[in-house]
């Protein structure tokens, strides 16, 4: 009797759980479906961003290639072209072409907001925080107000940031222009013996504090006139983004790989 009470109640536990089996299935299979779809869309980002920047490399060179050979409108094309691609690096190198192209237009205007948005399109402090301080030197040289020059430079002085020094320096500009004489001279003789200062700024700024002193102060905004990046600063660059863009390769092969590991293949 036993036996036939133990085979009814196993037969309503087999019965109960195909009953909810069914009832899941759905869940399940909608589950499964999610994970593919997010496996693929993972997929999909990631090439689409490494044939992004493929593509913005070239047309980067292709600009840098029209600049040298002279031809501005050809070198704006690709430039143009490579800030729709989006790849964030180049969009900010290039839009700093742009902004350079447009100095030599004489439209400094365009140039500044070209720089800013160069500043805004990547995350990255070296390409970031230059472009950033090349819209402050535009800015300083068309006068522009102290307290917006303030809002331009003090986040750039802060500890940590690649071009402090420099920032400092114009911030000292900027207090020269605004006749502040006692301030500006203060930050330079600071900026003179602080350790870690580079050769050049510490040696401008000497020479600025000796100007302010002698009551030359027209001479003290010659002095620290902002100098433009140099060629080994922009190779620098160039090697810090190619290091970027093989991390990004590498990430993208690790998703890929992921991905295909943890969704079934498409049929």
């Amino acid at each position: 009797m036993s036996d036939i009470f133990e085979e009814a109640e196993e037969g309503l536990r087999t019965e109960k759980w195909t009953q909810i089996a069914k009832k899941s299935a759905p869940w399940v299979g909608g589950g499964l479906a999610l994970a593919l779809v997010i496996a693929l869309g993972v997929w999909g980002f990631t090439h689409t961003q490494s044939k992004n920047a493929a593509e913005a490399s070239e047309g980067y060179a292709a600009g840098l290639e029209a600049l040298q050979s002279g031809d501005k409108a050809k070198a704006s094309q690709s430039f143009e072209a490579v800030v729709k691609k989006g790849s964030d690096a180049y969009e900010n190198m290039a839009l700093t072409q742009l902004a350079a192209i447009s100095l030599s237009d004489d439209k400094p205007a365009e140039a500044l907001a070209k720089l800013d948005q160069a500043a805004a399109a990547t995350g990255d402090p070296l390409l970031k925080d230059l472009a950033s301080l090349k819209a402050a030197y535009i800015a300083l040289d068309q006068k522009t107000a102290f307290a917006d020059m303030e809002k331009r430079l003090v986040p750039l002085t802060k500890d940590g940031r690649p071009y402090q020094a420099l920032a400092k320096e114009a911030l000292a500009m900027a207090k020269l222009q605004n006749g502040d004489l006692k301030g500006a001279r203060s930050d330079l003789e600071t900026l003179a013996i602080t350790l870690g200062t580079p050769d050049g700024v510490k040696e401008r700024a000497q020479q600025a504090v000796q100007a302010i002193d002698s009551g030359a102060a027209d001479l003290a905004r010659k002095i620290v006139a902002m100098p433009q990046p140099s060629d080994e600063q922009l190779r620098e660059q160039m090697m810090k983004l190619q290091a970027m863009q093989q991390a990004q390769m590498q990430a993208q092969m690790q998703a890929q790989a992921a991905a295909q590991g943890q969704a079934p293949a498409p049929r």
